[in-house]
């Protein structure tokens, strides 16, 4: 669909800095810059709304939204340990043999480092979430991981960092052969709470923003 490869344009470049906090998202420009149509052009800006990548402000239209606070972000990362632990104890009695052969793609994939390695990451959690069959609170976790992606886009995860990533996947997996529901629930948390302690510990680096 036409639509979806505007959306998906348009955010990699809001992801990529290619259009800055501010940013005017004209129709016309944007017609120009991707050759596509005014109506998929429309629609993708209106789920990039939805997501919080866009606002749409009286007089001057769909803008790129300013990206959250240090503050705020904190109070996502909150949200986030108790919903996706919530869908991941939903989650545990409906993952499949073939659920649990795609989580290990991913996790071997992840352990070559590479530079997409936070898309691979939030891939492998909804293969978990996704089973959980509350595929409206999906939508919401998704939502608060894409609300911080323009922050975790202005670095890439050190091999350090990756590490520490794929040794919580590995427990994961184990805990979901194992039917062990506190122990994914313990992991889960503790795979979030990473991210936190990364972003606390490299926010001055990575963007200054308003507190």
């Amino acid at each position: 669909m036409k639509s979806l490869k505007a959306y998906e344009v348009l955010r990699d470049m809001i992801l990529g800095g290619e259009k800055l906090p501010g940013s005017r998202l004209i129709l016309f420009d944007l017609e120009e810059e991707l050759s596509i149509g005014r109506g998929p052009i429309r629609e993708a800006l209106m789920k990039l709304e939805r997501s919080g990548l866009v606002v749409n402000l009286p007089y001057k239209g769909a803008i790129v939204a300013t990206p959250p606070t240090k503050k705020e972000i904190f109070h996502i990362y909150e949200l986030r340990i108790d919903l996706e632990v919530k869908l991941a104890t939903e989650a545990m009695e409906y993952l499949t043999d073939a659920d649990i052969v795609m989580l290990q793609e991913y996790h071997t994939q992840m352990q070559e480092f590479p530079v997409d390695h936070h898309d691979l990451d939030s891939r492998f959690h909804f293969i978990i979430y996704d089973a959980s069959n509350f595929p409206h609170l999906c939508n919401v976790a998704k939502s608060l991981r894409l609300s911080v992606e323009s922050v975790l886009n202005i670095y890439r995860r050190n091999q350090e960092h990756c590490l520490k990533f794929n040794k919580e996947h590995g427990v994961i997996i184990e805990a979901i052969k194992e039917q062990d529901l506190e122990k994914l629930k313990r992991t889960i948390a503790l795979n979030i709470e990473s991210g936190l302690e990364i972003i606390n510990e490299t926010y001055e680096k990575m963007i200054q923003l308003p507190r």
